[in-house]
């Protein structure tokens, strides 16, 4: 007794059963996105990110601080970041209520013009002191560098670090406090 793939010879034999294999795979990969898009549930929120000069027009006429996110397109953390600690809800109400987000690419050679002063993002970042990626930088109202932080936050560490700045802020920010650095530093040893 012969088996198929004897009678059918084993080429033929094998492009058949690799062409239902196709066949399968492909219809089974055009029901997966329906599947899944019936069943995901609302977007997770996101924060309202503008362009450094945008947001530091807003500040002024809002007298809110900025929060500027620096980045590279090939920075690992800082997709880590969007995916995760600018998804976090409380977060993006923070940022979006408190402050005017921005962000920034700290590679790029697009101008920004800053008052009377123009240079690229790239010149501005280092203006800044930023040496890797990702930067945060809070400026308050009048276009003031309050803080940088260098690297990665998790939600929680940047919650903390909002929620000092906002009320460093609120106590007087630089005018009244000087350094937000020395004002942390004694906030945390009193």
């Amino acid at each position: 007794m012969r088996s198929k793939a004897q009678s059918l010879g084993f080429a033929s034999w094998l492009s058949t059963r690799l062409l239902w294999v196709v066949v399968g795979a492909a219809v089974f990969s055009t029901l997966i996105p329906v599947s899944i898009g019936a069943q995901s549930g609302p977007s997770l929120p996101s924060v309202n990110w503008t362009d450094l000069e945008s947001a530091v027009k807003t500040a002024k006429s809002q007298n809110k601080p900025v929060f500027v996110k620096v980045y590279a397109d090939w920075c690992g953390y800082c997709h880590k970041m969007d995916a995760t600690t600018f998804r976090d809800p409380q977060i993006v109400a923070k940022l979006n209520g408190q402050f005017v987000p921005a962000k920034l690419n700290g590679e790029s050679s697009k101008r920004i013009t800053l008052g009377k002063q123009v240079l690229t993002e790239s010149q501005w970042a280092m203006s800044q002191g930023v040496e890797g990626f990702p930067a945060l930088i809070v400026l308050d109202s009048k276009g003031r560098t309050v803080v940088h932080y260098p690297g990665y936050l998790t939600a929680p560490q940047a919650a903390s670090l909002l929620g000092d700045v906002s009320v460093f802020l609120k106590g007087g920010g630089i005018d009244k406090l000087g350094s937000f650095l020395d004002w942390a530093e004694k906030r945390q040893q009193g």
